[in-house]
Parts: structure tokens; sequence; C-alpha cells
């Protein structure tokens, strides 16, 4: 398999794949690292991020730290509660979780984002994404975009009481195994993991053995050595696809909370390469990581030519 794997990726030049990582039954079956990474190596995980923290916020609600999805988010961050726009009251937990909280974004072109450049620049986080408009009704059209996951690292962080990292490495983490650098924080404490101006001080860096255990555990329905992490309904509850996205923001699969869902399976996506794939029917996880530069790449058909020869 190795040798069929080195064969497709050179055949299809693709020279800034760093890692693949394939478990079935919850085993090894295939590891396999290119340009002089190994099994220990670090690799910014970029939006796979996101996933992690809606793991996260499945945790807290289980904890009894939030009551559920549907709480207003006003109610840990009060810049909310409406003084700069009458809807700001009626965005809940799930709205960010689906990326539906009707707040205006505009992308960019090919990973630049003058409004991510802009906020990065602001001396208060909150107070600058509470002063950006809104673009829809709350809950009514989802739209791939940082500010909802940014809103959802600060409504954790209240809500627990917590360093938002110190939330993630106590209760996932370390529970799963996974060694991490702190996470990068703006001086008016909040977190934010995936920014492009702050690229270099983004301390998100997992391994792909990492990342695997994350894909495993949704796998395994919340449980890690016997020990129920989060919560077998908050996983039901996050690959619920909605069907919220329209126009420019059209996605062709679907999406839960912060997870993403393929006929096969479902898993996290992060710019470049960085992928968790879980396949339930062939009880395949597997991991693949890359390095990012001005556009996206997607190698999951490495992975296609392997199982192949696996299944």
């Amino acid at each position: 398999m190795i040798q069929k794997l080195d064969e497709y990726v050179k055949s299809r030049h693709y020279r800034l794949l760093n890692s693949v990582l394939i478990y079935q039954n919850d085993e090894i079956v295939l590891e396999r690292y290119y340009n002089n990474y190994n099994e220990t190596s670090r690799h910014n995980i970029k939006s796979i991020w996101k996933s992690i923290l809606s793991v996260c916020c499945g945790i807290a609600i289980d904890k009894g730290f939030i009551t559920s999805v549907d709480e207003p988010i006003s109610t840990y961050l009060p810049l909310f509660d409406g003084r700069n726009n009458s809807y700001h009251p009626l965005i809940t937990i799930k709205h960010l979780l689906t990326m539906s909280s009707g707040i205006y974004w505009n992308g960019g072109v090919k990973y630049h984002c003058p409004m991510m450049e802009q906020f990065n620049r602001a001396k208060d986080h909150l107070a600058y994404i509470a002063d950006v408009k809104m673009e829809t009704y709350p809950g009514t059209v989802s739209s791939y975009k940082e500010w909802d996951v940014i809103l959802l690292s600060a409504v954790l962080a209240a809500a627990t009481g917590m360093n938002i990292f110190d939330f993630c490495n106590s209760y996932l983490y370390q529970p799963l195994g996974i060694e991490s650098e702190r996470w990068f924080m703006f001086s008016d404490g909040l977190c934010y993991n995936i920014g492009t101006a702050i690229a270099e001080q983004n301390t998100s860096n997992l391994s792909a053995r990492d990342l695997a255990q994350i894909g495993l555990l949704f796998k395994n329905k919340g449980k890690c050595d016997g020990n129920q992490i989060v919560s077998e309904k908050y996983i039901n509850d996050a690959l619920t696809p909605i069907d919220l996205f329209h126009g420019r923001n059209l996605i062709k699969h679907g999406y839960g909370y912060m997870w993403w869902i393929y006929d096969d399976g479902y898993g996290c996506n992060g710019y470049g390469g960085q992928q968790i794939k879980v396949m339930p029917e062939k009880n395949v996880v597997y991991v693949l990581q890359a390095m990012a530069l001005s556009s996206h790449r997607d190698y999951c058909d490495v992975v296609d030519t392997v199982l192949q020869s696996l299944l």
C-alpha cells in the first residue's frame, strides 16, 4: 500500500502533502510522511480548529456550563444584548455553530481577507464584531465565516470562566492524550486560532495521530478508553446537516455544528489540505496534512486510491 501511495503522490505532483494516516478498526493500517515530517511532527491545523471548538461546546453543555445550544449569546456576551443592533439578542449558540448568525462577512480572495486584517488591528475585538452590520435574520442563511467561530470561542470562555485553551486541554486534549502548545490570544483576552495576519503566532499545531484521536472520538460515539468525553447526543446533533446555505455561500456537502457531512461519512477540513474524515461503514478514520499556500488543495483522492487496496 505504501508503494502504491508513493507512486500515486509522485504521479500527481503532490509535493506539499506531508502526512497520510489511516486507521481501520481503531488501529493504524497505513502511516506515511513526506517532506521530513514524522509521527511526532506538529502541523498547523487551520480550520479544523473550528470543529475542535464545536466539541468543546458539546462538553461545556454536558458539564452544565451552558444550558443548551438555544441560549442567546447575549447571556454570555452583553455587547450583543441589542445595544448595537436589534437582531443581536436573537443570535443563539446554535446560530454560531451553524454559521447562521446573520452578521455580514466578506471573506476576500485566496485567503486575503481585509475584514480580518481590520479585526486583527482592533483594540477591542468583540466590539469590532458587534459593530459589523447584520446582513440576514439570525438562523435563516448560513455563511461560512470567521465571526461565528470567534464569538463561539468568546461564549465558551465566558460560560466556563476559563481560558478556552485550558478548558479544551483539561476536558478534551488530555483525556485523548493530545499534546498542544497554548493557543494564540489577543491582549484583550479573545482567543482566535486560525487568522491570517497572525499566522506566525498561531500555535494550533497537532500531529496527525493527535488529529486522528478527534475522528476516533466521534466514530466511537464520544467515548475514549471507556470514558464518555462528549455525549452521544451532542455528536448526533453536530452531525445533523443544516440546509441554510444559499447563493454564493452554497456548500456542496452538508454542514452540521462546524463538522462537514458527506455521503460516505463526516469530518473536519482546514485550509490547504488539512483533513480528518470518518467513514463509519468502513470503520475507517483518516488524516491528511499538507503545506498550505495561497490556494486551497484537496488530497482526498490519495486516500481513495489506497482504500481500494485496503478494503
